[in-house]
């Protein structure tokens, strides 16, 4: 039987000056919501609560069917793998992961031979994150990485109904988080465990989410899939944490069916794409994606004018080189960021002071919130 997931309900909370505000949210069986946000905003005061560190002031939350708000962390049944690696000093990795496997009775799990891979298997976890040689060695001989490969097993090994992950990737090294990320999101999703990952890392976001929260000063301010947050970020907050290089604050001058003028500074900026926004607020956001703003040198002509509906001329006021890539701002009344390839560059030769032209497309462009 596939068990049960998780429902947060109204959860509040405070500490100190600190307030969690009204999270709700569930996660299916199976299913994984990576929560991101920036410091200080609650992640792991929100985990901390789910696993039964905080008593909340009000709310409720139950994990696999049953309401676990007042029960103490022992009894909950969930995996917690945080920053720190919550390693036991005194003991090997070997006893470690197998303490993981003394745990309070509560509702049975499936038998491990039942899924893809036999986590009550000491040996054959250690073997699977590849400590396999550290059985022996205690965590102060362990290298972070290690550590954070045997906090992962020791979290596996215990068959949660729920995982709760605060970073575990934060200190590998870009080969071993892609494997142990992969890794972990098959085992996940084939033994049907939900899971709440909190990050920093957009790509453990877009690599492991079903659905993304993004929280804010101790509020969800959204949720959905990557693909509906990432086309669609609900203000202008959410835009920028998730990658939108251009926000650019704007007055809605008038509004029509599928088509409004923005003044932002002296410019007018078309924008034909459908949202709301547009007719019921004064104030608006417009977000653009660096990589759909396109720079013109040397007064070259257009010849597919139409398809860029806004362009301004002005001057590039930063250059910077990021691995492949060359970011280019340009200040036209305002300061809007391009990107281009970096043997484009080498063509194109783009110097401080250089005066550009620079399109979008009114299509192109998401409209948000304050």
């Amino acid at each position: 039987m596939k068990p049960l997931g998780v429902a947060v309900e109204a959860l509040s909370l405070a500490i100190g000056t600190f307030r969690l505000k009204q999270i709700e949210f569930s996660v299916s069986a199976g299913e994984v919501l990576v929560v991101l946000g920036p410091n200080g905003s609650g992640k792991s005061v929100m985990l901390e609560t789910i696993a039964g560190f905080h008593r909340p002031d009000s709310g409720r939350i139950f994990i696999g069917g049953r309401d676990v708000t007042l029960l103490p962390p022992e009894h909950r049944r969930v995996g917690f793998v945080v920053q720190s690696f919550g390693l036991f000093p005194h003991l090997t990795v070997a006893a470690n992961i197998a303490i993981a496997r003394r745990r309070p009775a509560g509702p049975s799990r499936a038998d491990p031979a039942d899924g893809p891979f036999p986590v009550g298997d000491v040996a054959a976890l250690m073997k699977h994150f590849e400590i396999a040689n550290l059985a022996d060695r205690l965590p102060n001989a362990l290298s972070p990485g290690e550590k954070q490969r045997a906090a992962l097993a020791r979290a596996l090994a215990a068959q949660p109904a729920l995982f709760l992950f605060d970073e575990p990737f934060s200190v590998l090294d870009a080969p071993t988080r892609d494997h142990l990320r992969g890794e972990l999101s098959r085992f996940l999703r084939g033994f049907a465990i939900p899971a709440v990952f909190v990050t920093h890392d957009y790509t453990d976001a877009m690599t492991l989410a079903d659905r993304i929260a993004i929280l804010r000063n101790g509020e969800l301010v959204q949720i959905g899939t990557a693909a509906e947050v990432s086309r669609a970020p609900a203000t202008s907050f959410v835009a920028g944490y998730i990658g939108y290089e251009n926000i650019l604050a704007g007055e809605v001058i008038n509004a029509d069916v599928g088509r409004a003028t923005v003044a932002v500074g002296d410019k007018a900026i078309l924008v034909t794409t459908p949202n709301p926004l547009l007719s019921s607020r004064r104030h608006v956001r417009l977000c653009i994606r660096a990589d759909d703003v396109h720079l013109r040198f040397n007064a070259q002509e257009d010849r597919e004018q139409s398809l860029y509906t806004n362009r301004f001329r002005g001057k590039i006021v930063g250059l910077r080189a990021i691995g492949p890539v060359v970011t280019i701002d340009v200040d036209c009344g305002f300061i809007v960021r391009a990107c281009i390839l970096g043997r484009d560059a080498q063509t194109m030769t783009p110097m401080m002071g250089d005066l550009v032209s620079l399109e979008f497309r009114a299509d192109r462009i998401h409209v948000a919130g304050e």
